[in-house]
């Protein structure tokens, strides 16, 4: 891997994110909506005496995690579409740029909006409700992990998806997470589940991830547990999205898909 051509990866995506209005809509414009919008309910709970304080701080917390879960596995794979949209695969692959080096600069890029969007929800939270979620973030930071590593796995699957499928799926890009959404307990522990559901919800990162938040927002202690599932189920998702995508890009390209992409 080059790093010269990894950064190239990087510029192209930040100009392109410079002068493309929807990338500043999905950057920032979403998670700013949903904490006013979930804040909102939740001061609305908190004043009819509905909530305690820790629970709308679980709640707030919840909020701008999901967020920054959801826009780090969509702009993954919306990464990729971008190149189908611009017509600019055959341009990509038929330069010395590896594989590897096009993912890591993708990559980065994602975690640079992520950052991005992660600091204006913060701020709005902090302006709008009070909630501080900065002196929690060290704490978080582990969890936080686990979402960022689960929504990588998600992403380099989709993305195998899209080489094979083209923008026939390119839905899953924005969709796929919402599915999640409800076995990943954001605003309400694993126990409020049905049994059956609760099952699915342990095999979910997610779910041990906000499972850990909602212990510290409590007044509890990190918990090991919750870390350490989390990890070694993300390990296991990853290693298959890996496998995953390899097979099914060298497949794509056996068959010549990548010029018909185009």
């Amino acid at each position: 891997m080059k790093l010269h051509r990894i950064n190239a990866v990087i510029v192209r995506h930040v100009y392109e994110s410079r002068r493309n209005f929807d990338r500043v809509v999905d950057m920032i414009w979403w998670p700013v909506l949903d904490i006013v919008m979930w804040g909102f309910f939740t001061v609305y709970l908190a004043h009819s005496n509905r909530l305690q304080p820790n629970v709308v701080s679980c709640l707030l917390g919840g909020i701008i995690l999901w967020g920054t879960f959801y826009s780090f596995q969509r702009d993954m794979a919306v990464g990729f579409i971008d190149e189908l949209w611009c017509r600019n695969l055959i341009n990509l692959f038929s330069t010395p740029l590896t594989l590897a080096e096009y993912m890591a600069g993708l990559l980065t890029v994602c975690l640079m909006k992520v950052m991005v969007g992660l600091t204006a929800a913060s701020a709005i939270a902090w302006a709008a409700y009070s909630f501080d979620i900065i002196p929690w973030l060290p704490k978080f930071i582990p969890y936080m992990a686990n979402l960022l590593l689960f929504a990588l796995a998600l992403g380099i699957a989709i993305t195998g998806m899209i080489f094979r499928y083209t923008t026939k799926v390119q839905a899953l890009a924005w969709g796929f997470a919402g599915l999640l959404m409800p076995v990943s307990c954001v605003m309400y522990p694993i126990s409020s589940l049905p049994k059956w559901l609760q099952d699915i919800a342990w095999a979910m990162p997610t779910a041990h991830s906000f499972e850990g938040m909602r212990g510290l927002l409590n007044g509890g202690q990190f918990s090991p547990m919750h870390f350490w599932w989390g990890l070694g189920l993300n390990l296991v998702y990853f290693a298959i999205a890996i496998a995953f995508f390899a097979w099914i890009y060298e497949k794509a390209r056996n068959r010549g898909l990548l010029v018909k992409q185009e």
